[in-house]
């Protein structure tokens, strides 16, 4: 079983083995390895980006076996290789996927489920369902209050629970997920809620995060 290290680890480097690799489309080579440190795209973010043995990974994605498949413009045999992931790539996605959580966790107290989003840069947003006693949020309370948890650093917990894994920020309460987070809320500070749309029984918020 391939070992996904992006779950439990903030590391950026490893070592790996490429276990298989075949010509895809497009003149692109896909690799499986043993293990990574590349998140795939899938689960409202992109993939990450990075280097295989100092190559470009053009793409990550998850096969309909689970495994990890990286594409490359070029042929790696199989045997050791070396990982490099983009760290400003990564913490940018990271970033973005906690506040859309953050977010959620806070519409909640206020009557409102969290039932898609989505992280990528220039277009996160994260899209609620109301319940019989939800308020309708207001853009300014929603900012000052995602600035207290900004302000007051919670830490971000993973664990698996029943084999699923579970992201936590502070006493907000959980989610299952696989993607990157970071380590705290502090993180998070540039935050910026573009706006609040409300349409019928759902309402969507539209966030972005500030260049740090």
């Amino acid at each position: 079983m391939q070992d996904k290290l992006y779950l439990t680890s903030h590391s950026l480097t490893c070592t790996a083995e490429i276990l298989e690799g075949y010509h895809s489309e497009n003149e692109r080579y896909a690799v499986r390895l043993d293990k990574t440190l590349f998140h795939p795209q899938g689960g409202g973010q992109p993939c990450d980006k990075g280097t295989i043995n100092g190559n470009e990974v053009l793409h990550v994605a998850q096969n309909h076996d689970g495994h990890v498949l990286h594409y490359l413009h070029k042929y790696l045999p199989l045997g050791p290789v070396e990982l490099r992931i983009d760290g400003n790539h990564r913490r940018e996605n990271a970033r973005l996927h906690t506040a859309g959580h953050m977010i959620g966790h806070l519409l909640e107290r206020i009557g409102w489920q969290a039932v898609k989003a989505h992280h990528w840069p220039g277009e996160s947003r994260v899209v609620f369902r109301s319940s019989a006693n939800a308020l309708p949020p207001l853009l300014d309370d929603l900012s000052n209050h995602c600035a207290e948890q900004i302000q007051l650093a919670q830490a971000i917990f993973i664990s698996f629970q029943a084999g699923r894994r579970q992201v936590a920020i502070g006493n907000l309460g959980q989610y299952p997920c696989g993607g990157t987070h970071v380590e705290n809320t502090s993180e998070l500070a540039g935050l910026k809620i573009i706006r609040i749309k409300n349409k019928k029984d759902e309402l969507s918020v539209h966030y972005e995060m500030m260049t740090e």
